[in-house]
C-alpha cells in the first residue's frame, strides 16, 4: 500500500495548489510600506500692481480752471487763479503805431493757445509775481513756455485783457495789496495742433515750498 500523507499535510498541499495567489505573510519578502498621500496646499493668487495707461491722469489733483491757489505769508498771501483758457487757429493784435490790427499766423501744424492769469496780494506787502517763462504748458511728453514777442501781441482781438508779460516788465514784476491792485494778463503758447485744452496742463513753480498745476480741459 502506497505511504499516505497524514490528512492536514494533504489539506495543506491542495490549499497551495488550488490557491497560489495567497501566500502567508509571514513568509513574504520585506512589505511595502503605506504611503499617506498628503493633500495639496491651497493655491495662492498673486496680488498684481495695477496698471497704469496712458490715459492715466499726469497730474492727479491738478487745478481746475477757475480755481484759486494762494501761497506765501501773512504779510505776502499771493493769489493765483489762471481762470480762462481760449484755443485760436490765428489771431488779430493791434497796434498803436499804426493804427490798426495786424494778422498772426503760427508755423505749419501748429496753433495758438491763450491762458488768462489773475493776480492779486492779499497780504500786506507788496509782492514779487512769478515770470512768465515758469508758467510751462505740458501735454504728453511735451512742455511750452511762451514764444511771443510782446510788442506784436500786446492787445488782442476776441481777449479782453493785455498780455501778461506787458505788466511784469511794466512793474519790474511787483504788485501791490489788496484786491484793487489785481492783475490780469494772459500768456500765449504756439503749440502743435494735437496739444488743446483737454489734453493740457500749466504748471508753474512760485518757490521752492510752493507749486501749483492747473487742468486746461
Amino acid at each position: 500500500m502506497p505511504p499516505r500523507l497524514p490528512l492536514i499535510a494533504t489539506a495543506l498541499l491542495l490549499a497551495a495548489i488550488l490557491l497560489p495567489g495567497c501566500t502567508n505573510p509571514a513568509s513574504t519578502g520585506p512589505v511595502t510600506p503605506l504611503i499617506t498621500e498628503t493633500p495639496a496646499a491651497p493655491a495662492v493668487t498673486a496680488t498684481t500692481a495695477p496698471v497704469i495707461t496712458a490715459s492715466a491722469e499726469p497730474f492727479p489733483g491738478a487745478l481746475s480752471v477757475g480755481t484759486p491757489y494762494t501761497y506765501g505769508r501773512q504779510d505776502i498771501a499771493m493769489e493765483v487763479t489762471l481762470y480762462k483758457v481760449k484755443a485760436m487757429d490765428e489771431y488779430d493784435w493791434w497796434s498803436p503805431k499804426w493804427g490798426r490790427y495786424w494778422n498772426t499766423t503760427p508755423s505749419k501744424g501748429d496753433h495758438f493757445i491763450f491762458a488768462l492769469i489773475r493776480f492779486i496780494d492779499r497780504g500786506t506787502a507788496r509782492a514779487l509775481m512769478p515770470m512768465t517763462h515758469t508758467f510751462v504748458l505740458r501735454s504728453g511728453d511735451g512742455a511750452y513756455i511762451e514764444t511771443t514777442d510782446r510788442d506784436n501781441s500786446l492787445w488782442v482781438k476776441g481777449i479782453d485783457v493785455k498780455q501778461y508779460e506787458y505788466y511784469y516788465e511794466d512793474t519790474g514784476g511787483w504788485i501791490d495789496p489788496g484786491e484793487s491792485n489785481e492783475i490780469e494778463g494772459f500768456i500765449l503758447y504756439e503749440v502743435p495742433e494735437s496739444v488743446n485744452p483737454q489734453n493740457s496742463y500749466i504748471s508753474v513753480i512760485f518757490t521752492g515750498k510752493a507749486a501749483a498745476v492747473w487742468k486746461l480741459g
